[in-house]
């Protein structure tokens, strides 16, 4: 009994509020905020959320959001909340057994009782082993949620970036919309003074309504993302959160590729979990080979009264004799699932590299794309427009062609902006490759040319005066 006491006063297990803590603790270093604490009651988390949705939603604001508003976290954190159950179960003996027996003498009054109490043995000797395991696969379980933290902040980031992108996409649409509809406006002007075939007539209506569909696919790309943007975020889309003009332009300056492995490999929570599986499997291994003689053994105490009433007490002790089985199922099964764990971690371990590889590459392209427009494609088409109008000026050009040269810059403008989306989004897929964190994440970019920028007063189409070039 006193051994059992010591065995047991050294298995307290750790709080719910523990296991949260230590989550924390692991995305601290990972992330710009953290989740709602736990036992953080649904007022105070309902009156955070509508302070952080009110106003113009930051990258910073959107991720406080989903991780103390996001359903699915949630339901990660409950799972923190199963492998505590489980090794509050393992750090505990089973509970005794009592049996009573009433024996009545047959012919006779007599009557006597055997009261039979027992305790399984082996159990206690596993018990250390037992709860040591359980404290690891808690802390797997951390890591694991942990990851699940960080990869929910990366999918934040993505549909945040889009839904940015996607108001400026829509506006730049509109813009180029309206210069479609002014030129189809002028072109039935010229058509209605017998300067334009009924053909070009056509072809310039044709591409306004085309425009126009552009315009409405924007619109509802805008709905689609400021959706997918608040499901992650746990709010409806409905709701009267606003989001910035414009995306930050692109960090200047490389990554290392290797020293990024190197990174991961010390970040990842994954990685970490999928180590701490491997340990815990191959110390389940050698638990499995250490006690593979050792059966079931139980010991009990009996006190019995006989119909004389003659009482009786003794010790039983029962023990399984390892003659058919000696632990050979537990070996193999032990065995499978210690290779099944290395299999895993070899299998990340080539998944962080390729992912990192490509997540890389994917960056350094969309930052040399997006600079390319930048530094020299938008340049290049606002020249062409300058030209173009002083030509027109001097009646070298007429209208149409500083039209379509218009819609031109809008086009290279509109891609641009996807160009600066795609880059923020490949930044944030080699974060989550990393597992966190990148080295220069404290660097930001200058802002990126705005849709203002490059969007003249359209309100009205060009002087028709020089429709005689169309004759």
């Amino acid at each position: 009994m006193a051994l059992m006491l010591t065995v047991l006063a050294g298995c307290a297990s750790p709080s719910r509020q523990d296991g949260r803590l230590a989550v924390d603790q692991l995305t601290a270093s990972r992330l710009p905020a953290t989740a709602a604490p736990e036992g953080a009651d649904a007022a105070s988390v309902s009156t955070r959320v509508a302070e952080l949705a009110q106003g113009e939603l930051s990258l910073d604001r959107a991720l406080q959001l989903a991780l103390i508003n996001n359903p699915r976290l949630q339901a990660e954190f409950a799972g923190l909340g199963l492998a505590r159950a489980d090794l509050i179960a393992a750090s505990r003996l089973s509970n005794p057994r009592f049996a009573l027996l009433r024996k009545d003498e047959d012919g006779g009054d007599g009557r006597g009782y055997t009261r039979h109490i027992s305790q399984g043995f082996t159990e206690l000797l596993l018990l250390p082993a037992r709860t040591q395991m359980a404290k690891a696969e808690f802390a797997r379980t951390q890591q694991q949620i942990g990851a699940a933290v960080l990869d929910l902040a990366v999918d934040v980031e993505v549909a945040w970036y889009r839904a940015v992108a996607a108001r400026q996409a829509l506006a730049m649409r509109e813009a180029i919309a309206k210069a479609a509809h002014l030129s189809a406006e002028l072109a039935q002007r010229f058509h209605a003074a017998g300067n334009l075939p009924r053909l070009e007539l056509l072809m310039e209506q044709a591409a306004a309504t085309q425009a126009s569909i552009e315009a409405r696919r924007a619109g509802a790309d805008v709905a689609e993302a400021r959706a997918e943007l608040a499901a992650l975020l746990g709010l409806r889309s409905r709701m009267p959160w606003s989001l910035p003009a414009r995306l930050p332009g692109p960090v200047s300056g490389t990554l290392d590729g290797q020293a990024l492995v190197q990174f991961a490999h010390e970040q990842r929570l994954d990685y970490a979990a999928a180590k701490a599986e491997l340990a815990m499997r191959e110390d389940a291994l050698k638990l499995a080979r250490n006690w593979r003689w050792l059966g079931e053994i139980e010991l009990g105490v009996e006190r019995e009264t006989e119909t004389d009433g003659a009482r009786f007490r003794g010790l039983e002790a029962s023990l399984e004799l390892p003659i058919f089985q000696q632990g050979q199922a537990a070996i193999a099964r032990a065995e499978a699932e210690r290779d099944a764990a290395a299999a895993r971690l070899r299998e990340l371990e080539l998944a962080i590299d390729n992912q990192l590889d490509l997540a890389l590459e994917r960056l350094q392209m969309q930052s040399d794309v997006a600079g390319q427009y930048q530094s020299r494609l938008l340049p290049q088409r606002e020249g062409i427009v300058d030209g173009t109008q002083r030509e027109l000026n001097f009646m070298f050009k007429g209208a149409f062609e500083l039209l379509l040269v218009k819609q031109e810059q809008y086009a290279a403008y509109q891609d641009y902006l996807e160009a600066v989306r795609d880059y923020w989004v490949a930044r944030a897929e080699l974060r989550r490759a990393v597992g966190g964190r990148l080295p220069d994440d404290g660097e930001r970019g200058e802002p990126s040319i705005g849709v203002d920028a490059v969007l003249p007063d359209t309100d009205e189409a060009p002087d028709d005066r020089h429709q005689h070039h169309h004759h």
